[in-house]
C-alpha cells in the first residue's frame, strides 16, 4: 500500500507500476491506492477519443475494409503482425489487412472493448482494451495502442 496525497503523482506512480508488472520486472502483487482524491481522479471515465477510434476500427474491420483500417494509422506507423513481425508504414499495414481479408480473416468479425486510457502528454495517449474475433480467426485477447495527435 502506498499513500499518495498528490493526484497527478498518484496516477504517474500507478502507470509506472503497471508498466513494471506488464514487463515482468515487478511480480504481480496487489496495488492499493490510498487517496480519496486520487481514487476519484483515477475512476475510469470513457475516453471519447479512444471510443471513437475503437468504433471506427471495429466498423472498418467488420466491413473487411483494409483501406479504411489503414487510414486510421499514421503514415509511418508500426504494427505488430499476427506472426509477431513488424509491419511498418500505412501501405504495408493496408496490404496486411487486404491479404488477411482475402484469406484467414475473410468473413471474420471483431468486437472491441476499450479499457483504460492514459494521457502521457497532452498529445500522446496510451490506450488498452480487449478484443473478441469471430469466424475462422476466432479468438480473444488484449490490445494496446499509442495515439499521437
Amino acid at each position: 500500500m502506498v499513500p499518495a496525497f498528490a493526484v497527478g503523482r498518484a496516477q504517474t506512480l500507478l502507470f509506472h507500476l503497471h508498466r513494471l508488472k506488464a514487463s515482468g520486472r515487478l511480480r504481480n502483487v496487489p496495488v492499493f491506492l490510498d487517496s480519496p482524491m486520487a481514487v476519484d481522479a483515477s475512476a475510469q471515465n470513457p475516453d471519447p477519443d479512444a471510443q471513437k477510434l475503437a468504433d471506427a476500427y471495429q466498423a472498418a474491420f467488420n466491413k473487411g475494409d483494409a483501406k479504411a483500417l489503414a487510414a486510421l494509422y499514421a503514415a509511418e506507423a508500426t504494427r505488430v503482425g499476427p506472426d509477431a513481425q513488424l509491419i511498418v508504414g500505412r501501405a504495408a499495414i493496408e496490404k496486411l489487412y487486404t491479404d488477411g481479408f482475402a484469406g484467414l480473416l475473410k468473413g471474420s468479425t471483431l468486437a472491441l472493448e476499450p479499457g483504460t486510457t492514459h494521457a502521457v502528454t497532452p498529445t500522446v495517449k496510451v490506450m488498452e482494451g480487449r478484443y473478441t474475433t469471430g469466424g475462422a480467426a476466432a479468438g480473444k485477447g488484449r490490445y494496446i495502442n499509442t495515439i499521437i495527435r
